[in-house]
């Protein structure tokens, strides 16, 4: 991705974006919000429905790029609050601070919660009606950070499920605070054997996530960012797909050049071989 601020007004930044496959975009950024009210580009049809997955996807990747642009360059709030890649890195080392006693505080129940599905494992909040016993289901949690990086509050557990038409539905907890979290916490069920593997685990999320932020906007991620697990999920949908310009990051079992499985549940390097078979066996169900 290459991009070049070619003016400014009092409302917009216009920029000319040259996405991965060498076509050039014209956009305008808008400062106050993000929004982008012009976009052009004579590399793929106008109509989405007669591009292919991987131009959608291209033209997209100009999109977000635009506004990580922006953000990066000239300082403007244009960023969507979970594609902000140092509010991501806060989190982490926010979370990395916490003694035991307080990460028990503030992510005990969200613990709980992700081991529901063990046996003789009581969920601390009940899943949402309309999700069977082993259908998908992500557990979410925001977190809020004060003025100086620690942690001021997490919000009670959020649900996203898939509902009889493979929509996407989302069931919010309470949110304690009326402004957008830091960063959110977006798991499957699991088996996490400890607070203190939960903790690790947490932190190794939120690099997955800052992951997906550079993917997402056509970027090869930094070197320590290169790794295997679940990251955003909406990122994890567009990697399903074959004919998007992306691999399977978010399958433990996943072999991609230059990444790899970073976490071993508190298990060392079997931990990493237990995990790839348990991904490999989940994804054949």
């Amino acid at each position: 991705m290459d991009a070049l601020i070619t003016g400014e007004t009092d409302e917009l930044v216009g920029l000319s974006i040259i996405d991965n496959d060498g076509v050039e975009h014209v956009l305008d950024v808008r400062k106050s919000n993000g929004e982008i009210p012009g976009h052009q580009q004579d590399g793929y049809p106008d109509d989405p429905a007669k591009r292919t997955g991987k131009e959608n996807e291209y033209v997209s990747q100009a999109r977000r790029y635009a506004k990580y642009y922006v953000a990066k360059e000239k300082g403007y709030d244009v960023l969507p609050w979970d594609r902000d890649t140092a509010a991501m890195q806060r989190v982490q080392t926010a979370i990395e601070s916490l003694s035991g006693e307080d990460f028990e505080k503030y992510f005990g129940t969200y613990f709980d919660q992700i081991n529901s599905r063990l046996p003789n494992v009581t969920a601390p909040v009940p899943e949402p009606d309309a999700v069977g016993d082993d259908e998908f289901v992500l557990y979410m949690l925001d977190v809020y950070l004060d003025e100086s990086g620690r942690i001021e509050a997490v919000s009670d557990i959020h649900f996203l499920y898939l509902d009889g038409n493979r929509e996407r539905q989302v069931v919010l907890g309470d949110q304690p605070l009326d402004q957008d979290p830091d960063a959110r916490l977006q798991l499957k069920p699991n088996y996490l054997p400890s607070l203190e593997v939960a903790q690790e685990f947490f932190v190794y999320h939120l690099r997955c996530q800052i992951r997906d932020c550079y993917l997402l906007r056509g970027e090869e991620p930094p070197e320590q960012y290169r790794v295997i697990g679940p990251g955003l999920y909406d990122a994890a949908t567009r990697y399903l797909y074959e004919d998007r310009p992306y691999r399977p990051y978010q399958k433990l079992h996943a072999d991609i050049p230059g990444y790899s499985l970073e976490f071993d549940y508190g298990f060392g390097e079997q931990g990493k071989e237990m995990a790839k078979i348990a991904g490999a066996v989940a994804d054949n169900k």
